[in-house]
C-alpha cells in the first residue's frame, strides 16, 4: 500500500508541474495522436510515478532518511518540491543564471532539510543527471528553454530537489530507516 501512494504522489507531482510546463509553454507536446491527461501526454505521468517509486525504493533499501520523517514530512517535502515545479514554469523567458541559481538552491535547502546524508544526496545526483538525460530523448521545450542539450538549465536542479524527497519518502511513510544520526543544534 505504501509503494502504492509514493506511486501515485509522483504520478501527482509530474500531472501537476508538467500541466503548469505546458501551461506556460515551457513544455510543448507534438505528437499526433496521443491521449492527453490533463495537458500531459498519457505515459508522462506513469514514467514519474515508477521513476519515483524507483529512487524511493533504492532510498529505503539505503535505510534512508536517515532523519526521523512522517507523513507530515512527506506532504511538505512533496510541496516543495511541485512549488519548484510551478516555479521552473513560471522562470520561462528569465536569464539562466537567475533560472539556475534560484532552483539549484531551493534544490540544496530541500536536500539538506529532508536528509543531508551522502545516500540521499547520491539519488539526488543521480535524478539530476538521468532526468534530463531521459527527457533529451522525449521532451519538447519552447526555443527559450532549450539551453542545456535541447531541455531547460535548471532541469538537474528540479530532479535532484525530487531525489532528494524521494530518497526517503518509503522510509518516512513505512516508519522503518537506518538508525537516526543525532540532530545538531543547527537541524
Amino acid at each position: 500500500m505504501h509503494r502504492l501512494a509514493v506511486f501515485l504522489l509522483g504520478f501527482g507531482i509530474g500531472l501537476a508541474g508538467d500541466a503548469c510546463h505546458v501551461a506556460s509553454g515551457t513544455t510543448v507536446y507534438d505528437w499526433t495522436g496521443v491521449p492527453t491527461i490533463w495537458k500531459s501526454e498519457i505515459w508522462f505521468p506513469f514514467v514519474v510515478g515508477l521513476a519515483v517509486l524507483a529512487a524511493a525504493e533504492v532510498g529505503h533499501r539505503a535505510g534512508l532518511p536517515k532523519r526521523a520523517r512522517g507523513v507530515n514530512d512527506v506532504v511538505i517535502g512533496a510541496s516543495v518540491v511541485l512549488a519548484l515545479y510551478a516555479l521552473t514554469a513560471a522562470l520561462r523567458g528569465q536569464p539562466t543564471t537567475v533560472s539556475v541559481v534560484l532552483c539549484a538552491a531551493i534544490a540544496v535547502a530541500v536536500w539538506a532539510w529532508w536528509d543531508p546524508s551522502a545516500g540521499a544526496f547520491g539519488i539526488a545526483a543521480a535524478a539530476a543527471v538521468l532526468g534530463p538525460v531521459a527527457e533529451m530523448f522525449v521532451a519538447n521545450y519552447a526555443s527559450d528553454s532549450d539551453g542545456l542539450f535541447g531541455v531547460a538549465p535548471w532541469l538537474p536542479c528540479l530532479y535532484f530537489a525530487a531525489g532528494a524527497v524521494a530518497s526517503g519518502v518509503l522510509g518516512a511513510l513505512t516508519g522503518t530507516r537506518a538508525a537516526a544520526e543525532p540532530l545538531t543544534p543547527a537541524g
